[in-house]
Formats: C-alpha cells, structure tokens, sequence
C-alpha cells in the first residue's frame, strides 16, 4: 500500500455516532420517563404475586385426616397418621396412605388423571376422580377448620 492511499477499512467514528454515544444516559432517561406508570404498575404485581405466594406456603397447615366422599356423601375419613391402603368406592379406586400423605394408587377411570394428581397432605388439597364421582380431600384436626384460602 503506498503512502498516500487511505486505508478504506478502518471506519471513523462520525460526530452524529459520537454524541449518540454520549447521549445514552439522556436516552435511559427518556425511556424511564416515558414508561413510568408501566414500571410501576409491573413492579405492583410482582411485589403481590411473591408476598401471596410466600404468605401462602408459609401459612399451609399439614392436614390429619383425608375425607372420602362418593356422589356427593361423606363416606369415610382416614387419619394421614397410619399408612394403609383403602378401597373406595366399588374397589374403582385405592387410595394410599404414605408417610403422612396420600395419592390415589389405582383407578379404573379412563383418563387417570386422579392418579397423576400425586399426594396431597395439606389442608384443603383435593383430588378428584371425575368418572367414577369420588374427591378425597385432606382435612384437619377438627371438622369445621377452615383452610388459609378460604
């Protein structure tokens, strides 16, 4: 390359660029400015999505018994203390009773949807077998408590 030839790959940085570059925290600014309600209004519903969920998991209360009901009547209740298994309903369902939990083991309903509900062990948990007309829901000490929901 002779001396007098410039080098075309190497890019100057034009004015307009340069004070663009400067203006990047006018533009951050702007922006705030602009958009402060929306800031403000998705911070709100962050902030009360994490308090009700930590006030949530905090105030769930273990449950003692699990309530059986068959076409709309209490039919049984288990304590969740003693691990058995019992057959509900026309031996349609079993239902298991583990380390203070409970699951729905066996089900004749077609989709099985009762038995990937997986355990359940606090106050107010439910599952639900929707073919065969059976909830079984975890309930506490006494019969009138009331869950955190509620």
């Amino acid at each position: 390359m002779s001396a007098g030839m410039e080098d075309n790959s190497v890019k100057n940085i034009s004015d307009t660029e340069a004070g663009a570059i400067d203006n990047a925290p006018e533009v951050k600014e702007n922006f705030i400015k602009k958009h402060r309600l929306d800031i403000i209004v998705i911070s709100a519903i962050l902030i009360a999505s994490i308090a009700f969920l930590l006030i949530t998991t905090l105030a769930r209360q273990e449950g003692a018994y699990v309530e059986i009901t068959l076409n709309g009547s209490v039919v049984g209740k288990y304590p969740l203390a003693k691990d058995a298994v019992y057959t509900l309903g026309d031996g349609t369902n079993k239902l298991t009773v583990e380390n203070g939990a409970a699951y729905m083991s066996y089900s004749e309903c077609p989709d099985h949807t009762c038995e990937n509900t997986g355990k359940i062990k606090y106050v107010g948990q439910t599952i639900v077998c929707l073919p065969n007309y059976l909830t079984v829901t975890v309930v506490g000490e006494s019969d009138n408590s009331v869950d955190f929901v509620s």
